[in-house]
């Protein structure tokens, strides 16, 4: 028995035998022969309280003052069989230093203060970013610069075709458009590969880095390949340390090196991993981390975001018998943040395709919600903080009477804009939805495609602060298969200009990843299914549209 646990039960004892003794000099009644269980201290020396040895909180064990509010004073010497002992902090370390632009933190060790940068120049233009819940430029956002990963985007430089908000006016290329450039789309997955399917796309400033999967012998590993500014690549190199299957491929640059997400079997069922590229995208920073859990049941259908200071990866999970949403912040060296986090409750309807849109300003999340028994879906979105704690109410997009498929979801300076294709609805188009930074409905959806008695499907988008660009597939030509097509809408979802077809092959060309690139450029990585005398070959292709400026 621990010697503090022997002291309460001392003092109890005692306290039992004064009681007994009052009774035995007086009126012998049943409450006296039995009297109540005298209370048992809640601690009597200080390694007996919770959080002792945290020297921020300095939690000690003090006498109670009669009233369980410990204000008996601090003397461990005076508890006793009448003043029991209480856990309380006792003069806890205050790091406060009253500036919103540092992150005070507390070594619980020896109760030091530190204070750490709440914003960063993770894009070594000489500009801070701004700290997470602050939109830059604004009052205590501690860093102006609008876009931190690309060092040719700050307040005061001068706007050119490039992709990026170059004058931080809150409009990427003003003015310009995207049009097909004409030339022939790049092979990028190799041909030892029998299968290929696109992951995702990013460019650092001087190349691409794409991530797909593949299959060889019925096995399906996901790969990384960088790729010229023309889309050229140059070797196909496996994400994964182990043999076991895996797909998937979101990525980002955020200023100085890649986060890549992807799912993976090498546990026996599908876990999410992550992992770091430099700059150069092909040497690997770090070994793959299990971001997942690893309870039973699959993981799968990654998407990752990036806050500005931090990386947020979403999934769908089964731990809990029907799929859910989890997610899990990541730090910029690649080190989970705190446990996975339950994002949504399926009740008796699975929540999958998690999509995430992240910013400094907060994170959005878009999701297919599925009723396996009829068919029956929804399209949710939701708001959550950086500790990835739901914000706003579940924002249902769609009514359950047609089939929504594949969300996505990007901010848009100050607004979520959301999009799905839809398989029964009339038209059988894309359909979009604007939506606040609090999470309310502020454009109601509507079809931004004209695909006629055709289909539109397997959207992208990608904003430009007063406008968007959708590239999606698209079956209207009768080409054998779908086509990949890009749009312009304005940031109120109204067309801009025509909707142009991009690809050309017979086949299907479906699945498109889109990335800015060198010179205004949007790279765009897409699947390729061509017929062939031998079969249909299911490549993954790199195309481009290019920029006309209009600055």
């Amino acid at each position: 028995m621990a010697v503090s646990e022997l002291a309460r039960r001392t003092l109890a004892a005692s306290a039992v035998g004064i009681v007994g003794i009052v009774g035995a000099a007086s009126c012998r009644s049943e409450v006296e022969r039995f009297p109540p269980e005298p209370p048992i201290a809640e601690c009597v020396v200080n390694a007996d309280c919770e959080g002792f040895d945290d020297l921020c909180r300095n939690v000690k064990c003090i006498p109670d003052d009669g009233s369980g509010g410990g204000g008996g004073g601090t003397d461990p010497n005076a508890i006793s069989a009448t003043r029991l002992g209480v856990c309380r902090e006792v003069n806890p370390v205050d790091c406060n230093d009253d500036d919103i632009c540092t992150i005070d933190l507390c070594n619980p060790k020896d109760g030091a203060c530190s204070y750490e940068p709440a914003s960063h120049d993770f894009d070594g233009d000489g500009v801070n970013g701004p700290r997470e819940g602050a939109k830059a430029g604004q009052p205590d956002s501690c860093g102006d610069d609008c876009d931190d990963t690309n060092p040719a985007a700050f307040p005061g430089n001068e706007e050119v075709c490039d992709g990026a908000d170059n004058d931080c006016n809150g409009i990427v290329d003003d003015n310009a458009v995207f049009i097909p450039e004409g030339l022939a789309p790049v092979q990028v997955s190799s041909r030892a590969l029998e299968l290929a399917g696109t992951g995702g796309l990013a460019w650092s400033g001087s190349s691409y880095v794409a991530a797909y999967f593949g299959s060889t012998s019925g096995a399906i590993s996901a790969f990384r390949n960088v790729l010229d500014e023309a889309g050229n690549p140059s070797a196909e190199l496996s994400l994964t340390v182990t043999n076991s299957d895996s797909s998937g491929g979101p990525i980002a640059w955020v200023g100085d090196r890649y986060g890549v997400a992807w799912q993976d079997r090498a546990t026996g069922d599908y876990e999410i991993y992550f992992r770091l590229l430099d700059e150069a995208g092909g040497t690997v920073v770090t070994a793959p981390v299990q971001v997942s859990d690893g309870f039973g049941g699959f993981s799968v259908n990654p998407d990752l975001g990036w806050t500005g200071n931090n990386f947020i990866a979403v999934w769908q999970d089964e731990r809990e018998g029907v799929f859910d949403i989890f997610g899990q912040v990541i730090d910029i060296d690649g080190n989970l943040i705190g446990p996975d986090v339950k994002m949504t409750e399926a009740g008796n309807l699975q929540n999958e395709s998690p999509i995430v849109a992240a910013s400094s300003s907060g994170i959005g999340v878009v999701w297919s919600r599925n009723f396996q028994g009829n068919g029956t879906s929804f399209i949710q979105f939701a708001t959550y903080d950086f500790t990835l704690q739901q914000v706003s109410e579940v924002l249902d997009l769609t009514d359950g009477t047609t089939k929504p498929v594949g969300p996505v979801a990007v901010w848009n300076d100050g607004e979520y804009v959301v999009a799905w294709a839809d398989y029964t609805a009339s038209p059988k188009a894309i359909y979009a939805a604007v939506i606040g930074e609090d999470g309310t409905l502020l454009i109601p959806p509507k079809p931004i495609t004209s695909p006629g008695g055709s289909n539109s499907r397997y959207v992208t988008l990608k904003p430009l602060g007063d406008r968007v660009l959708v590239v999606y597939a698209d079956d209207r030509d009768l080409n054998v298969g779908y086509e990949i097509y890009a749009r312009m809408v304005s940031d109120t979802l109204e067309p801009i200009g025509e909707e142009l077809r991009i690809t050309n092959a017979p086949g299907d060309s479906v699945y498109p990843r889109a990335s800015f690139g060198p010179e205004g450029d949007v790279g765009i990585l897409f699947r390729d299914d061509r017929p062939t005398g031998s079969g249909v070959e299911q490549r993954v292709w790199f195309t481009r549209l290019g920029c006309n400026a209009g600055i």
